[in-house]
């Protein structure tokens, strides 16, 4: 009897794999058609480090003798996870670790053990987003990404910094032969609310984006984009009332375009600011001051290259926007420029950035071997209105704190100054690539002219940055 059971407990063993590797077959079978199987989920890892040395010599903007120098050591390192579920979903994660060499140390328990969490020893979630390819046209994004719109004049990525711009957002576009356009909303800044301001009881900025980028109109255009952007900004603060930032109801139209010919090449771009900004009140009550927002831009450059004598190109540019006549007074005319992409755009020293600036420029480059090419430009750069203020970059960064500070108030003469680039990029077959930048700013009739309680930052500035990188 015991042998008949078993024979039986056998038997049934052996029906159940095969119903259960039946049922397997006819659910593969009869699996719908654009089934996504497991073999088709794969996972594709990033990454890489940068390390950058920068030396700035007579660069605390008159603060101390002209001979003093600052210079720093840092790193970024990253890593890039993405997964995919074929071709209609995608998951991505980039995280960031940034320091500055030898900072950092002192909340740690000693030298060499760093067991504190700081900002040079935290992994941060710069980008964390999810794809949705809905059909062939149609697609869906939403989480921490990049923004960026063109040629990145409003909205950049913006790679050069330690902390590249990333924005909480919800996208959805549709890709068409001729056009794709996106729908973005972005949740910029939640803001606090400021102790006796009535006015925003739950105070954020939010920024919606129209973006069409126009395909396929030329071989030679290989890129133009069109873009409508709404700003709604609460009064509110970002760091719990120490800071009080404007309200902002305000409109950006943008338009840039870029041609590649075999010889010429070129990238133009405007972009007019309107709308209406409400002035943080001193005692926080409901009578705010307003402001009519007026601002504009436009850059363009030009250039040729010979592609038979090493990829000689030269080039020429000129760049303007708005400044201020007559600040305070119903009008804010001081161009904003936004998240754009910083470096190279006002010369590659990050001296000054764009708002209340005029320049010219030109420049060539020349491959003097396939992986080694050196460069060179020259700039003028001029206040767009004498009475206004300029915009200052990571280079000037002392410029700005004494003027912020009140010690130290810019001439009204509109000659800003002049910078020369000097550069060399070295691309190795291992993907490592090294920059190397000389640069010099000699300082015109603002600086010469200005008042200070300590001595004037009228002499000229020099950066030596070094660059190596490798990313996958």
């Amino acid at each position: 009897m015991g042998f008949i059971m078993e024979a039986v407990i056998q038997q049934f063993k052996v029906i159940s794999i095969l119903v259960f590797l039946s049922s397997l077959a006819l659910a593969q079978e009869e699996a719908p058609k654009f089934a996504l199987l497991p073999k088709d989920v794969y996972f594709q890892p990033g990454g890489g480090v940068r390390v950058r040395y920068d030396n700035l010599r007579a660069a605390t903007g008159g603060a101390f003798p002209a001979d003093e120098s600052e210079a720093q050591l840092t790193h970024r390192a990253q890593i890039d996870l993405s997964l995919y579920k074929g071709e209609y979903f995608e998951t991505h994660f980039r995280l960031i670790n940034f320091a500055k060499w030898g900072a950092g140390g002192a909340v740690n328990s000693l030298p060499g053990q760093p067991d504190a969490f700081d900002r040079s020893n935290s992994l941060l979630v710069n980008q964390a987003y999810a794809r949705w390819k809905i059909n062939e046209s149609m697609g869906m994004r939403f989480g921490r990404a990049p923004l960026h719109i063109g040629l990145g004049y409003t909205y950049g990525s913006n790679e050069w910094f330690d902390i590249p711009y990333s924005f909480d957002q919800f996208e959805v576009s549709w890709d068409w032969p001729v056009l794709k356009a996106s729908l973005i909303a972005a949740q910029v800044l939640d803001l606090s609310k400021v102790e006796g301001e009535t006015l925003s009881q739950n105070p954020s900025e939010a920024h919606i984006v129209f973006s069409f980028d126009i395909k396929d109109v030329h071989e030679a255009v290989s890129q133009a984009n069109f873009s409508l952007i709404q700003v709604n900004r609460d009064l509110g603060s970002p760091d719990q009332g120490t800071t009080v930032l404007d309200g902002l109801n305000m409109q950006r139209v943008a338009f840039d375009a870029e041609i590649k010919g075999k010889n010429i090449f070129a990238q133009g771009f405007f972009t007019f600011v309107t709308g209406e900004e409400r002035i943080a009140p001193i005692n926080q009550v409901l009578d705010v001051d307003r402001r009519q927002i007026n601002q504009m831009a436009y850059d363009f450059k030009l250039g040729y290259t010979f592609t038979e004598s090493n990829n000689l190109r030269f080039w020429a540019g000129y760049h303007m926007d708005s400044g201020d006549s007559e600040i305070g007074v119903g009008n804010s005319k001081s161009f904003d420029s936004f998240y754009y992409e910083v470096y190279g755009q006002a010369g590659l020293m990050d001296l000054l950035r764009w708002g209340n600036l005029n320049f010219m420029r030109a420049g060539l480059d020349v491959d003097l071997s396939q992986n080694f090419k050196v460069g060179l430009e020259y700039l003028v750069f001029n206040k767009t209105e004498a009475a206004d203020n300029l915009s200052f970059g990571q280079a000037g960064r002392f410029l700005k704190t004494r003027i912020e500070n009140g010690d130290l108030t810019l001439g009204d003469s509109r000659e800003v100054g002049q910078e020369i680039d000097l550069w060399a990029d070295w691309n190795f077959k291992s993907g490592v690539k090294v920059r190397t930048t000389l640069s010099s700013f000699m300082p015109g009739a603002a600086f010469d002219q200005s008042t200070s309680t300590g001595s004037l930052p009228n002499s000229t500035i020099f950066q030596f940055l070094s660059q190596v990188g490798y990313f996958f």
